[in-house]
């Protein structure tokens, strides 16, 4: 009989429990899975007669101790959202947070919260009024290739961000895209845009020239794109031909010991070309394991210095040196119509190789955080993308660029 009671205790027992379990996991936290709950916000202020410092806080609870939340505002007349801080916030052991933001001009601002879940939750919208802003302007610095100055895109631009961004003005350095990316590995640009994809993957993991850098890529986005045309001497010695393939053209010029000038800078156009050396077998090519290594090392291959692809151009143009050398597209047609090119033609185009992808890169950690991402937000919009897919059609009867903003 007691043996019996025993079991049946032990029975009842096990049962609780594991009842006990059950009931704890349909009420478990959101972290567990259940719904997550939107960040609470609230503003030490919603009104300032002149801009200064605002604390922007709430909480999510306890149970999100140690999670993060990022701070979005949109700022007057913007469409698009911006994080309010360059990392993201950590929630305190009671899930809380706060943070303080310095509007740099007048008008409404509205802010939200994100907690980093998918898909994101978001936090009712708060706003402030700032009736006058800062008599000062920041400056954002970008890093730029050459060729969106040689082909004329950057002023196009230059006025219509400042226009729309009022806030800010904007110092841009123009170099090879290798030369960008370094800057942006020193802290010495806020925002890139350039144009050489395994470069830029490489410095969003950190490194620059396969070294690690101070700082790296935090977001990177696509903006536009065109081509690369291989350009040569009009009596065209290697007798390339414009339908062939890449391969086959670059092939000829080596084959027949032809002047090519490479930029030899790290561009984004010169390690495109030395991609396309190191498809080809040939004993005129020293052709390294790494492609971004690639060497030619005959006489004809004209190496020894650096230069932009302006000067590219003009070396290849010239009538006692002049010879083959590989350029993106709209530089091209805008030294042809400054009547730089009067020797040059093009030889060989639309292979699948000369695709030439332009990207966006905020630099995590910069010294403009904030114009980094108003620079990298204002490129994407449909007013810049309309600006770029019209630039150099009056001018040149046709785009320089082809527009095509998205992520990676």
């Amino acid at each position: 009989m007691r043996q019996g009671m025993g079991t049946r205790f032990s029975t009842r027992v096990v049962a609780a429990f594991v009842f006990a379990i059950m009931v704890a996991a349909l009420v478990a936290p959101a972290v567990a899975g259940a719904a997550v709950p939107a960040p609470t916000i609230a503003l030490s202020t919603s009104l300032q007669a002149t801009a200064k410092p605002v604390t922007i806080s709430g909480s999510m609870g306890k149970a999100y101790r140690g999670k993060t939340v990022t701070v979005q505002v949109r700022k007057p007349g913007r469409a698009y959202w911006s994080s309010a801080t360059s990392k993201d916030t950590t929630l305190s052991s009671l899930g809380r947070y706060s943070i303080r933001y310095t509007p740099k001009l007048a008008g409404k601002f509205y802010f939200r919260v994100r907690y980093n879940a998918t898909p994101p939750k978001y936090s009712r919208t708060v706003s402030m009024t700032v009736k006058k802003g800062p008599s000062t302007k920041t400056e954002v610095f970008l890093s730029s290739t050459t060729s969106t100055r040689d082909s004329g895109l950057f002023e196009a631009l230059k006025p219509m961000f400042l226009n729309d961004c009022p806030e800010y003005t904007i110092k841009a350095q123009f170099v090879g895209t290798g030369a960008a990316i370094a800057l942006g590995g020193t802290g010495d640009a806020d925002v890139l845009l350039t144009h050489s994809p395994s470069q830029e993957v490489a410095f969003m993991n950190g490194l620059v020239d396969g070294k690690a850098s101070a700082y790296r890529g935090k977001s990177r986005y696509k903006v536009m794109y065109n081509d690369y045309v291989l350009v040569g001497p009009t009596a065209n010695p290697a007798a390339c031909e414009t339908s062939e393939t890449a391969t086959s053209a670059f092939g000829k010029i080596a084959g027949t010991s032809s002047t090519f000038w490479s930029r030899n800078d790290k561009s984004g156009t010169n390690t495109k070309e030395k991609e396309i050396w190191a498809l080809i077998d040939s004993p005129q090519i020293d052709a390294a394991a790494s492609t971004t290594a690639t060497t030619v090392f005959m006489p004809w291959y004209k190496a020894s210095g650096t230069m932009g692809m302006a000067q590219a151009l003009a070396a290849s143009n010239d009538g006692a040196s002049g010879g083959y050398t590989l350029s993106d597209r709209g530089t091209w047609l805008n030294a042809k119509a400054l009547g730089l090119t009067k020797n040059l033609k093009i030889v060989n185009e639309g292979d699948a190789n000369y695709f030439n992808q332009y990207s966006v890169i905020e630099v995590g950690g910069a010294r403009n955080w904030e114009g980094a991402q108003d620079f990298s937000q204002w490129i994407r919009t449909p007013k810049a993308q309309e600006i770029i897919r019209t630039y150099g059609v009056s001018t040149y009867g046709q785009a320089l660029f082809i527009p095509n903003q998205g992520s990676w």
